[in-house]
């Protein structure tokens, strides 16, 4: 769980860094006109227009990559100049692309000379801003004035012994003040562990003589409720509390708290993703298909007339599908079959090529001379787009299959539902039907598991060679 003070000092950053950003602009328009008299391979000055267009644009796509790439946690890791250096320049690398792929889509006219001078303040200014921010943030942890000054309550588990040994871990470790427990709590004299300054009763003498941030409690005070008196001093006193949540072994996910209708809960994902990562994908999942469905009308027209003159009607396959968490949905396909074709898979059983609960035929013979042509370019996809700007399913995800399918999946292989459905993912650039079902499944895990925007973008950058190479299509 992320502490206020973290998501606090995030926020800060980002803001400091949206100041700089609109600085820039302006900064790298007086470095043009300056720049005129000797460089005259130059454009003239920009107009306002541009200049608006420009100032428009950079600062949502700058915040929403600082966002993305979690750059603005500059307090959470001592970074070198190198490193510091390949984030920035992988940050101005995609606001570059960001612009490119913008002013395609729109065919709008961007000064280059302006565009890259906007890039060149830019870095220098967030350069200059996170080197000060570091160095006064690691000026605060040597001098102590920055670093978090703990106190333990509890008594000496497994569970505390990991916590001090992993907080000691830390590129910018906590000072422990010491440590308090019960009164009948056996001292295993472990030199390793914060000093014990005395016993839980004694707690408000030890807080008024010891600078503390935060005082922490362990088993057997880690329930409120057993650790009421020692909350309400530290209520009355005015310093925050933490208490820790014992957690089953075999549970690999971290533990988040969540206030449901005012009341407390304690999560645990078995895949735990950053919210406003997710709304980022979202976000990008319905402006993406709203743009691709626009591009690609006249093609999903000439799709629909070629389906409707080569097998008739209907135009569409619809079948129910499970996606997000098992939830139901009606698929659109164009049709790519023989009118009646799910009647007949009982019969053709025999020519499934794909182990598992799914069926897969190279030669199914329900598929018509037009619809190969679709599956073999991915065509018949297209009206998923609709899907995913009505937020059933994503532009990248695990496929989702038909209800009956899904229904017969069991265990762990069903964890691939906790990610929305995509019209491409890992499956689909490894090969699509040449992967047999285990793999399949194993890189559906992988994907949901693994999940960043940046893998999001690989996957959809290696789906057009896929589809155009129309490998594992049938």
């Amino acid at each position: 769980m992320e502490s206020g003070r973290q998501q606090g000092l995030r926020k800060l950053v980002l803001a400091i860094d949206a100041l700089l950003v609109l600085g820039a602009m302006p900064l790298a328009s007086w470095l043009h006109e300056l720049a005129l008299p000797v460089a005259p391979f130059l454009r003239e000055k920009p107009s306002f227009d541009q200049y608006a267009v420009l100032a428009y644009l950079a600062l949502p796509l700058y915040l929403s990559f600082i966002w993305a790439f979690g750059l603005n946690r500059v307090f959470e890791r001592p970074l070198g100049a190198g490193a510091l250096l390949r984030d920035l320049a992988k940050l101005h690398l995609a606001v570059l692309l960001a612009f490119a792929v913008l002013a395609f889509l729109t065919r709008s006219v961007v000064n280059r000379s302006l565009l890259l001078g906007m890039l060149g303040c830019t870095f220098g200014l967030l350069l200059l801003e996170r080197t000060v921010l570091l160095r006064w943030h690691s000026f605060q942890q040597q001098t102590g004035q920055g670093r978090a000054r703990l106190l333990v309550a509890g008594a000496v588990t497994p569970d505390l012994l990991a916590f001090v040994t992993a907080a000691r871990e830390q590129p910018w470790p906590p000072l422990f003040v010491g440590r308090v427990s019960p009164e009948d709590s056996p001292e295993p004299g472990d030199p390793s562990l914060p000093a014990r300054l005395g016993a839980v009763s004694e707690l408000e003498r030890i807080l008024h003589a010891e600078a503390v941030d935060q005082v922490l409690f362990f088993p057997p005070l880690h329930i409120p409720n057993l650790a009421a008196p020692a909350l309400s001093v530290c209520e009355r006193l005015g310093i925050p509390t933490c208490f820790a949540i014992p957690k089953p072994r075999q549970l690999e996910g971290p533990a988040r708290i969540l206030s449901l209708y005012e009341l407390p809960f304690v999560s645990f994902d078995a895949a735990p993703k950053r919210p406003e990562l997710l709304a980022l994908k979202h976000a990008f999942d319905a402006v993406a298909a709203l743009v691709l469905l626009l591009l690609a009308f006249p093609l999903l027209l000439a799709c629909a007339l070629g389906v409707l003159l080569a097998m008739g009607r209907p135009i569409f396959y619809v079948q129910e599908r499970a996606g997000l968490f098992g939830r139901r949905f009606r698929m659109l396909k164009f049709r790519t079959m023989v009118s009646g074709a799910d009647q007949q898979l009982e019969k053709l059983a025999t020519l499934n090529e794909m182990s598992g609960p799914v069926f897969k035929a190279r030669d199914d013979p329900r598929v018509t001379r037009f619809g190969r042509l679709l599956r073999r370019t991915s065509l018949d996809e297209l009206p998923q787009l609709f899907h995913v700007l009505l937020g059933t399913m994503s532009l990248v995800g695990p496929r989702p299959l038909p209800s009956h399918e899904q229904q017969q999946i069991r265990g762990w292989h069903r964890r691939r539902l906790s990610m929305k459905p995509g019209i491409t993912g890992l499956w689909q650039v490894s090969g699509r039907n040449e992967v047999d079902f285990e793999e399949w499944m194993r890189l559906d895990l992988s994907y949901v598991d693994g999940w960043s925007p940046l893998l999001d973008l690989r996957i959809l950058v290696k789906t057009i060679p896929a589809v155009l190479s129309g490998r594992g299509a049938r």
